[in-house]
């Protein structure tokens, strides 16, 4: 049975004891209280009673639930206080302030990253930066309060109920200054995302965290501060007016369990959008999806004499080794190692994956705690084993995930340690026109060189000459597979003999018309070699050939060669200086290296020694590659310098 009892306001006390009796049956009684009167209370900013008639229903449920009151923040000086008032131009530049700060965070958080990777999220990250990813998502969340308390004041203070409190306050100011809490919310929590995805060290990502929490939280601290009278007089005054102390009337149980209802709802939104955000970029780093898929990459002019090959028998065998020889194109394997990308071979003529050559690779290795270039049939002795980290060359210790990232001066084997190596790398995608040498158009990540002038994968090469003529008259014309294609060894054109040469020079070298020679690059030098009997090969079988062809693999010099140039970048033999290869001696050679060794010990600076030094560098070295033959230079033969 529920009774309507009229309590005086002096009785309210009484009623709320009086709200968990039970009627003489048993059953629970559910009193109605009904104020009879207003009550004109003014407060110290004169906007009028502070109570009012109304009617409200007080249950049992209403134990713990925390009184309604204004927040102590300089937000609610956007409402509470006169538009040019000191309080309001002190709320709204608090405002300003924090929203300048979130916002430039956010440009600085964004601004970095490209195409393939707009979030600038890092290729990778460690294991106890990956958990404390997922611990600060949690943490920022629960942190976050602009947005709970934002929405919170909308449901627990309607129109009405604050228009009774304090007539003078104009509602629109009330609900904007909520929005200014939400918005600035979302700005936080974007924020956060952001640095936490971003992130390559746990204390960065708390420090930043906490960073952009303290932005959020200025308001809170400049009324604090004002209330103790930091800001002056006028401040405090604003900071300490009955608004903050009057409790607002609870709203019916129903709408009260709604409202934490929808406040838990949108937390566990907030968080589930948050962690699937972090999910995708977790899933995309474990993937290697934000590593460069293809990689152009160059060894240094580094030779070890006595490379230990294992044959297709299982035999161990010596084999000169020149490092630039694995120059050109790898791309990104479909496994990782350590969290890191394996880059594979390709071949030398079209970019595409060999078929029966066995490839390079470039790959971390955990124990030797950095990045390491490897085959697995080339060891560095006849003893040693055939696992991942048998390295030719590798870089010095780091963490890094990112290849292109690494350091270029490398440790290389030849046959002892050398710290003097060189190993640089490019990505191969484009991100815009400069990607492209401004020589064609960036494409979907690759770049579209314009017309037939440029080619490669940068268009950083000229349109070949289609014929080439060398000083003595002998003509060399372009390699072509049909009219879209052309041969190529190492991305650079390849060029077939078509007439003119020296007899004297055929004879010496054994030359016959049956004979292909073709001028072919392989990876620092250009080659000119010859394949005998092979001049009347189909295109298919060239094709294949091309395909296939590596310059270390096949012995390219050894067997091939009849002619070599100098180390070079160029995208055309024109102009470099050609060798011939004579009696493939050591003894005159071995003479000259131990002068220059005798030379380089005594330490002297003079001229005899200087010239020595360029004698070895420009000669002796590039002999030794070669098992130290006798080369004689060719003036006239293949000095190319005329083009049609």
């Amino acid at each position: 049975m529920e009774q309507a009892i009229s309590i005086s306001p002096s009785n309210q006390l009484n009623a709320h004891i009086a709200s968990g009796c039970f009627t003489a049956d048993g059953t629970e009684m559910k009193i109605t209280m009904r104020r009879n009167a207003p009550q004109n209370i003014q407060d110290d900013s004169g906007t009028g009673s502070v109570f009012h008639d109304e009617k409200y229903e007080v249950d049992d449920d209403d134990d713990g639930v925390e009184p309604i009151t204004l927040p102590e923040s300089t937000h609610s000086f956007l409402f509470s206080e006169p538009i040019c008032s000191l309080g309001f131009l002190f709320a709204a530049f608090i405002v300003l302030l924090s929203y300048a700060s979130l916002l430039l965070a956010l440009v600085n958080n964004v601004t970095h990253g490209t195409a393939d990777n707009p979030l600038n999220v890092p290729y990778n990250v460690t294991f106890d930066v990956r958990i404390s990813q997922y611990f600060a998502i949690v943490i920022a969340l629960i942190m976050e309060e602009e947005i709970p308390t934002g929405l919170y004041l909308l449901r627990m203070i309607p129109k009405q109920s604050l228009h009774r409190k304090f007539p003078k306050i104009k509602f629109y100011r009330f609900f904007l200054a909520a929005i200014v809490r939400l918005l600035m919310g979302y700005l936080f929590l974007t924020n956060t995302f952001l640095v936490v995805v971003q992130a390559e060290e746990v204390l960065d990502i708390f420090y930043d965290v906490l960073a952009l929490q303290f932005l959020q939280q200025l308001d809170d601290i400049s009324f604090a501060l004002a209330k103790i009278d930091v800001f002056g007089k006028h401040l405090k005054i604003a900071s300490t007016r009955k608004y903050f102390r009057v409790e607002f009337n609870r709203v019916p149980f129903g709408l009260r369990k709604m409202t934490s209802l929808f406040l838990k709802g949108l937390y566990f939104l907030n968080l589930a959008g948050m962690l699937a955000g972090l999910i995708m970029v977790t899933t995309n780093q474990v993937t290697g999806r934000y590593h460069c898929d293809s990689i152009t990459v160059a060894f240094g002019d580094d030779i070890w004499d006595d490379a230990m090959v294992v044959t297709d028998s299982g035999e161990v065998k010596s084999q000169v080794l020149l490092f630039s020889y694995f120059n050109g194109v790898y791309r990104r394997g479909k496994t990782t190692q350590d969290g890191r990308p394996v880059y594979i071979e390709q071949n030398k003529f079209d970019s595409g994956p060999f078929q029966s050559t066995i490839p390079a690779e470039i790959r971390y290795c955990a124990s030797e705690r950095a990045w390491v270039f490897s085959h697995r049939n080339i060891r560095k002795s006849a003893k040693s084993t055939g696992d991942s980290c048998q390295w030719l060359l590798k870089s010095h210790e780091t963490t890094e995930f990112n290849l292109l990232q690494v350091p270029s001066d490398w440790i290389v084997w030849k046959g002892t340690l050398d710290p003097r190596g060189t190993f640089s790398t490019m990505c191969n995608r484009c991100n815009e026109e400069t990607d492209c040498n401004y020589h064609g158009q960036c494409v979907e990540g690759s770049c579209a060189c314009d017309g037939e002038e440029w080619f490669g994968v940068r268009c950083q090469h000229k349109k070949p000459c289609k014929r080439i003529v060398g000083r003595e008259g002998a003509q060399w014309i372009l390699g072509i597979v049909d009219e879209n294609t052309i041969y190529r060894s190492y991305d650079l054109p390849l060029y077939v003999y078509d007439s003119g040469l020296n007899s004297t020079t055929a004879i010496r070298q054994n030359v016959t018309s049956e004979d292909m020679i073709a001028l072919m690059f392989s990876g620092s030098r250009w080659f000119g070699t010859v394949q005998k009997g092979k001049k009347n090969e189909t295109n298919e079988y060239w094709i294949e050939y091309s395909r296939e062809f590596h310059s270390f693999w096949d012995r390219a010099y050894s067997e091939l060669t009849r002619f070599v140039s100098d180390p070079t970048t160029k995208s055309s033999p024109i102009a470099v200086d050609f060798y011939e290869i004579g009696e493939r001696g050591y003894q005159v050679i071995m003479i000259l290296k131990t002068i220059f060794e005798i030379i380089s010990a005594s330490n002297r600076s003079n001229l005899f020694a200087h010239v020595f030094s360029r004698f070895h560098l420009s000669t002796v070295h590039l002999v030794s590659f070669f098992h130290y033959p006798t080369l004689k230079d060719l003036d006239i033969s293949f000095a190319m310098i005329h083009t049609t």
